[in-house]
């Protein structure tokens, strides 16, 4: 479930999937607030005929488009450079597959990372030592635990071949480590990271009164890419651990990615699967990196509130797939599994949600009013899932009723 993941700007909203916790993205020129509201209440079921009877005449969908639209190429290396950093989201490892306790949305995350267009202390330096080796692309990713003691920072970055790979590792690393953190009181030191010789690392120790940590940077060369961690434990071993179990898994997922030509980035498709077509669109303007876009499985869960419990959704209802743009779809295995995913959703909110009204003529969708203003609705459509949020109500019916409108005309 995916709530806050849109920024409000200008009284519009654009919403870029499910995650229902207080997170920023980067946007297309500048990183744009999240909706960071949380929700209270429980949710309210519209009243009209059982599914499958909705009166599709009947549907306020505003001004909103109600048929697809495809979409062609990146047509510009700039456009297809974020295609591709997108498609990495999908082999960028999680940080609650290191730690299931790692699902609390950090930092401004997640990110499309390109040259140029990074802003995010610490990341800016990083990506501007980066762009000295031709940096091209990258992902990046952040959770923290409940209780605040443990955080990952972990990005994945793409350049032209191993040898500047190598080169950039060496740089990031030293960049990084004179980066001078918060309450930092040791200088960063070299730390060797276990079953990861080639992992250039730093620690230092932090203390806020009576609590203190330890803080790990890490960069380690894997062929054309470098992956970078931050990640903070309760001491240098459980943070060196945490690091080493991060590229355990990181290095082999990376592997199987299938990188585009560079030369060819102009060519990838927007829309290889075609379920971006059939969902809300949004202006190139104002979507942020990650939006216009579809993501596989992993790469949706990056985007959930709460990933290991989302995992175990879409485990039960087949879920691969994830549109972003307007208003975000799911793609479930069938008609149950998108009531079933509704349903979870909306239990999820309704712990502590205010409910308020249903979208009129959709029977079993949910709406909840976002405490600091702002709304979401989650509806099933055949064996699809929408969500969306905007800033009034009356708009947020309409987005998901255009939604229902295009996925059924689709």
């Amino acid at each position: 479930m995916w709530v806050g993941l849109g920024s409000i700007r200008d009284g519009k909203t654009s919403t870029a999937g499910g995650l229902r916790v207080g997170l920023a993205v980067l946007g297309a020129a500048t990183l744009l607030t999240s909706c960071t509201s949380e929700v209270t209440g429980s949710p309210v079921t519209a009243a009209g005929p059982p599914p499958g009877t909705v009166d599709i005449a009947s549907l306020d969908v505003g001004n909103y488009p109600t048929e697809p639209a495809p979409l062609g190429t990146a047509e510009t290396p700039k456009v297809g450079s974020i295609v591709e950093a997108q498609r990495m989201a999908n082999y960028v490892t999680g940080p609650w597959e290191v730690d299931p306790a790692l699902v609390v949305g950090y930092i401004r995350q997640p990110m499309v990372l390109i040259p140029g267009q990074v802003s995010v202390p610490m990341l800016k330096e990083v990506s501007q030592a980066a762009e000295r080796h031709q940096f091209v692309n990258g992902f990046f990713v952040s959770r923290r635990s409940k209780d605040d003691k443990t955080f990952l920072h972990h990005a994945v970055l793409r350049f032209p071949d191993p040898g500047a790979a190598v080169a950039a590792t060496a740089e990031i690393a030293r960049v990084a480590g004179e980066i001078q953190l918060p309450m930092q009181t040791s200088p960063a030191t070299p730390l060797p990271i276990p079953g990861h010789p080639e992992t250039v690392a730093t620690s230092s120790t932090h203390n806020n009164g009576p609590r203190s940590w330890a803080t790990v940077r890490s960069a380690t060369p894997r062929g054309p890419y470098v992956l970078l961690q931050q990640a903070q434990a309760v001491d240098v071993a459980a943070t060196a651990a945490l690091v080493a179990k991060t590229l355990d898994l990181q290095g082999p997922l990376i592997d199987q990615f299938k990188a585009t030509d560079i030369a060819r980035f102009a060519e990838l498709p927007i829309d290889p699967t075609g379920l971006l077509a059939k969902t809300l669109p949004i202006s190139t303007s104002d979507a942020t990196l990650v939006q216009r876009t579809t993501y596989e499985r992993r790469g949706a869960l990056q985007f959930q509130t709460d990933p290991v419990a989302s995992t175990a959704t879409f485990d039960r209802t087949g879920t691969d797939l994830m549109s972003s743009a307007t208003t975000t779809v799911y793609e479930t295995r069938d008609e149950a599994g998108a009531r079933l995913m509704v349903d979870r959703f909306s239990a999820e909110l309704a712990l502590d949600a205010d409910s308020t009204d249903a979208v009129q003529g959709l029977p079993g969708s949910s709406c909840f009013a976002l405490e600091g203003g702002g709304s979401y609705c989650v509806a099933a459509a055949g064996r699809y899932v929408i969500e969306a949020n905007a800033v009034q109500l009356a708009d947020t019916h309409q987005r998901v009723a255009a939604q229902y409108v295009m996925l059924m005309a689709g």
